[in-house]
Formats: structure tokens, sequence, C-alpha cells
């Protein structure tokens, strides 16, 4: 049995394998789209792998058969690249990326079918796979500046993958139309050799994305108030500790707002945690809306919010703090079936810079000082920390009744 053949099989046993992992993975970790769809991937590739197999035991090859067989090959490379753009952009429609893989193996198979020419259809094939390896390199790193480093890394395999595809491509024509060339053998020599690996890598690395993705997953959901979906005081904590060193590093202001509702208690109490509950994600999703997109947000306990807004003088962190409490006071809290209104919600909030704290640990307990002088000066307000304030700071306010 010739190395080609050996090849081909393990290429199949592998391709399978992959699929099913793709769809156990799919099936299991919340049937994330793009592992569906490489599940699709890896099995068209299997189909390709058995289609292969036929013809290396002396099946009939016709052009119309050899075009569906390198129809499924660039199947398989679009669905691969649709998959990881639908990974990137899972809110977008998946039908487009899906279509194109489809169209384009159809368009390649069909070239393929009429035009009985050994290099031309390599170089089209292995054209095609690069490209879409491209595609695969850019979905997965982007943008790249906020990339994790397994996604650089699994990037930097698809990059290598395709500079594989596209050096077979250029050694394609020195095959022939028909393998009379010179270069025959030795492209089919590397071509044995270098595919099985490429293949082999990419099916790897998409699993390892997979895996990846789900370890990110269970991150989120350990640092994330199940609630109203923002973080909660573990994910705040270590989103804190980044950014101050962060701002240290490159000498940037950066604050941390404390925020807590206005007798919130007495809502509660007066109407339950179901309402209680809607009011707290509303807060949420109202601070939200009305901070910068790349601040931290996070609800600490019970009724406060924490947030962390980086590259903003004091005077644009007041300003901010002012638009969330207006915000806040002017949105409606009511029960459209009972018409029982439970506003006013109101809001008051403190807040500590960066450069007048040494740590995470201090500039929480100057935000929390200022938080609680806004409270004492009537709540509904924004307070920022001066250093007067916690010589006259009452500590009996530490178990005032929000």
């Amino acid at each position: 049995m010739s190395a080609a053949v050996v090849n081909v099989i393990t290429l199949f046993f592998v391709s399978t394998l992959l699929a099913g992992m793709m769809l156990i993975a799919w099936r299991s970790f919340g049937r994330p789209a793009h592992a569906l769809i490489w599940a699709l991937a890896y099995s068209a590739a299997s189909i390709e792998w058995i289609c292969n197999i036929y013809l290396r035991f002396g099946g009939v090859s016709t052009q119309p058969f050899l075009g569906f067989v390198y129809g499924l090959c660039c199947l398989a490379n679009g669905l691969l690249a649709a998959g990881c753009y639908i990974r990137l952009k899972p809110e977008a429609r998946r039908l487009p990326p899906l279509l194109a893989a489809g169209v384009a193996a159809a368009l390649i198979g069909t070239i393929v079918a009429i035009d009985d020419h050994q290099a031309l259809r390599d170089i089209l094939w292995l054209s095609f796979a690069g490209s879409m390896l491209l595609i695969c390199a850019a979905c997965v790193a982007h943008p790249l500046g906020r990339a994790s480093l397994p996604e650089r890394a699994v990037a930097a395999m698809f990059l290598l993958f395709a500079l594989v595809d596209f050096c077979l491509a250029l050694m394609a024509p020195g095959q022939g139309a028909h393998g009379e060339g010179a270069g025959h053998a030795l492209f089919r020599t590397v071509l044995v050799i270098a595919y099985p690996l490429a293949f082999t890598g990419v099916g790897l690395f998409t699993v390892f994305l997979v895996a990846t993705d789900l370890a990110e997953s269970m991150r989120r959901l350990a640092t994330s108030d199940q609630l109203t979906g923002i973080l909660n005081r573990r994910g705040f904590e270590e989103a804190a500790e980044r950014a101050i060193v962060n701002a240290q590093r490159q000498h940037q202001p950066l604050a941390l707002v404390l925020a807590d509702i206005d007798n919130f208690k007495k809502v509660n109490d007066a109407y339950g945690h179901p309402v209680g509950d809607k009011i707290l994600a509303t807060v949420a999703t109202v601070i939200r809306a009305n901070v910068r997109k790349d601040s931290f947000v996070a609800r600490t306990g019970g009724e406060e919010f924490a947030i962390i807004i980086e590259g903003n003088t004091a005077d644009e962190i007041y300003q901010t703090c002012e638009r969330v409490r207006i915000a806040l006071e002017t949105t409606p809290f009511k029960n459209s079936k009972t018409g029982v209104n439970y506003g006013p919600i109101t809001i008051s909030l403190g807040f500590a810079m960066a450069p007048d704290a040494e740590d995470a640990g201090e500039l929480y307990a100057k935000s929390d000082i200022a938080l609680y002088c806004a409270k004492n000066a009537g709540r509904n307000r924004t307070k920022p920390y001066e250093d007067g304030m916690k010589k006259d700071f009452n500590k009996s306010w530490l178990i005032y009744k929000r």
C-alpha cells in the first residue's frame, strides 16, 4: 500500500473524528453555530476522503466525479472560513457565509468537471484553500489588539497552513496538464508530506479554539452577575486591578465610580423581590447605556454598582456620573399591567481618581467615602472624593439604611 493511500485513509479517520468532536461540542456546550458549521466542514472532508479512497483502489474516474470531489474539498475549506466568520460575528446572518462557501465550491467543481487539466485544478483548490485559511486567521485574530493569546496562536497557525497551500499552488504548474511535467513527482511528494500535516493541524487548532471558547465562557459565568449581565464583584476586582496597573504604566487618568440606589430597601420591601430584581436589571442597563463602551460596569453587591472609566478627567467623570443619575431619575418604573408606579428611582454616586490612590483597595475606599458623603448630603447626587472628606466622614454611615 502506497504512502498516498495510507495518508488518504488516515485523513478520512482524522476528519471523521474531528466532525464527531465538533458535533459533541455543539451539542454539549450551548450549541454555538460555528461548532456546527465546522462539524459540517469536516463531514464534507470525510466524504471527500472516501471518494479519494474509492479512486485510489481503482474506482472509475470521470470528470463530473472529479468535479464533485474537488467541490467537496473547497466546500470543507469554505465552511471552515464561514465558521470562523460566524464565531467573530455571532449576531450576523448565518446564511450569506454558507451560501458563499457553497457557491464557490460549486464553481470550482464545475471548472474541474469540464476541464481535464491536472495542474489547473490543483492550482484552483490549493489557492482557494489558502485563501479560506487567510480569512480564518483574519477572523480569529480580529481585532488584533484584543485577541487573546490562544487566538493569536491559532491565527498564526492558520497563516502557516495557508502558506503551505500557496506554496503547493505555486509548485502545481510544474506537473503539467496530465502529470507529464518534470515537477510532477516533486509536487506529489511535497503534497503527500505537507498537506496531511496542514489538514490535521487546522483540525486540531479549531478544536483548541472551541475549547478556548468554552473556557472563556466559563470564566465569564464566574465573573458575571446573573441578574444584570454585567460583572460581579470578583470580575470587577480583576478588571480594576488590571486597569489601575495599566493606567499607572501609561500615566493616564482613571476613575472608580461607586453608585448606590437610594432607598432601595423600602422599594424592595413594599413591592417584593421580583420587582426589586427588575429595578436592578433596569439600573444596570441605564448605567451601561450612559457610560463609554470600554468602561467596566459591575454590580458589586445588593443595590451597589461600580464603574471603572479610563482616560477621562475629574470634570468629565463628574459629567458622566450626572448623565447616569439624570437618565435613571427620568426612567419610568411602572407595571404596565397594574399601573403601579415604583418610582421615581434615584441613585447616589461617589468617585475617586486613580492618581490619588496607590492601589485598587485605596481607590475603592476613597470612592466609598465619596458615595456615603453623597448619601449624607441628601441622596440623588454625585460627589467626587476630596481630601477633607476622610476626617469628616462619620463611620456610623457604614450601617446607614440605604
